[in-house]
């Protein structure tokens, strides 16, 4: 028993700190997010091509990586689909075809993208937000660019000062 619990408390050491969040939408449809540290992206960067969209979150002009941002997902007829707070800056979904709007929120600002997702396709969208956050390490980076830019902030206070 005593050899057990130890293999399952190094098992446990061996987990990274800011573990990927998966699950499914209320669709049944798998999602994950994540992207802290080297093995969290080598996975992301593994499993990228089972989901049709991909979501990037980082910092204005520095390029850092974004936790703790509020996704909002809804579809064509203003019907919500799926709702997170990203656990890292990426979060990978798989939607089925359609049109989408994606909200981003981080703190008190907010930002709109619309998306369409084709049968058998893979979509990127990434939203940049004004922070102080600065770049940690930049060779993190995912392998794709973003076919999607988002749209102006929507809320007035997102809109950098002048």
């Amino acid at each position: 028993m005593k050899k057990l619990w130890f293999l399952f408390a190094l098992l446990w050491s061996l987990q990274p700190a800011g573990a990927m969040n998966r699950g499914t939408t209320e669709l049944g449809r798998a999602f994950v997010t994540g992207g802290v540290g080297g093995v969290e992206m080598d996975s992301l960067n593994a499993e990228k091509a089972q989901y049709s969209l991909a979501i990037l979150t980082a910092a204005k002009g520095t390029g850092a990586y974004l936790a703790n941002v509020r996704i909002r997902i809804t579809d064509r007829q203003s019907q919500q689909v799926f709702e997170t707070v990203m656990d890292g800056p990426w979060l990978l979904i798989d939607l089925h075809a359609g049109n989408y709007e994606i909200q981003a929120i981080h703190g008190h600002l907010s930002q709109k993208s619309l998306v369409t997702v084709d049968a058998g396709a893979h979509r990127q969208t990434v939203f940049y937000f004004d922070t102080h956050d600065q770049v940690e390490d930049a060779s993190m980076d995912m392998e794709a660019t973003p076919v999607v830019d988002p749209l102006p902030p929507t809320d007035s206070s997102a809109v950098p000062s002048k």
